[in-house]
């Protein structure tokens, strides 16, 4: 299958007023497929949300080649909802196809087309003020107006956060039906949940290398020494609790939690719904 987005040897270093320039990734090399479903993951400073950026043709890296068609990849930010500043709901998501120049027409029917496909009736939701709308709502409208565009490719960093559980759910199915229609989707996330339950490939990022990439059931051959401390083990049991993988009587080792990753990923192992 042809690549959808490559990259290679992407390096980008961050200059800190009254430090030393600080080297945020170190030659990065990845590859999307169309259609697939990745998580990103790693720790608070590794270097995600810049790779994102990368990806998404938002910034440039210092070194290094970003191979994408024009136009394909939509980067959906960290509570993006702050960045309405149309009157109107339609207005605010046709605003992207109206100024790559799409008629007034076409720009209308892509939002609204957008606004379905995030669950959002254009006819309920299209003459609202956006201030007027749920935290939920909100990210999905805004996540309609990166739609509209019509990428192949869509960036989600940190998705979830602040989400409840309703809004979780309409999340990951959203998430899943771009899958069902060839688009891919990268998910960058501290949730290690969703990383296990929707994602096929999960590449970890730490110290703005690349250091494993592979199944999330193999997510703990590679996983960095940080990652076997005791805080950090927790973590991954509790995710692994919520779906119903491990339970509380598991012990809480990088084996027996490898043990339970492993058992999921076998035949009898039916995904998420």
């Amino acid at each position: 299958m042809t690549d959808l987005l490559r990259l290679a040897n992407i390096r980008w270093r961050a200059d800190v007023p009254g430090e030393s320039p600080r080297d945020i990734l170190c030659g990065v090399d990845l590859t999307i497929r169309p259609g697939e479903r990745v998580g990103l993951i790693g720790r608070s400073g590794a270097g995600k949300t810049t790779l994102a950026a990368i990806m998404a043709g938002l910034r440039e890296p210092a070194s290094g080649s970003v191979d994408a068609p024009v136009g394909a990849v939509g980067l959906a930010f960290q509570e993006p909802e702050r960045g309405f500043f149309e009157e109107t709901v339609l207005a605010d998501v046709a605003f992207g196809p109206r100024n790559r120049g799409d008629t007034e027409r076409e720009a209308r029917d892509r939002a609204a087309d957008a606004l379905r496909r995030v669950g959002l009736d254009p006819d309920v939701f299209g003459a609202r003020a956006p201030e007027t709308l749920s935290g939920g709502e909100a990210r999905r409208a805004a996540l309609a107006g990166v739609l509209a565009f019509g990428p192949q490719l869509v960036i989600f960093d940190e998705p979830t956060v602040g989400l409840d559980a309703d809004g979780v759910r309409r999340f990951r199915e959203i998430f899943h039906s771009l899958a069902d229609d060839g688009i891919a989707a990268v998910l960058v996330t501290h949730d290690l949940t969703l990383v296990l339950e929707d994602c096929e490939r999960v590449v970890l990022l730490d110290d703005g290398r690349i250091t494993w990439e592979g199944a999330a059931a193999r997510l703990f051959d590679g996983c960095p020494e940080a990652w076997r401390t005791e805080d950090a083990l927790g973590r991954v049991k509790r995710a692994l609790v919520a779906i119903r993988v491990a339970d509380a009587e598991t012990p809480c080792t990088v084996a027996s939690l490898a043990e339970c990753i492993a058992r999921r990923s076998g035949p009898s192992s039916t995904g998420a719904a």
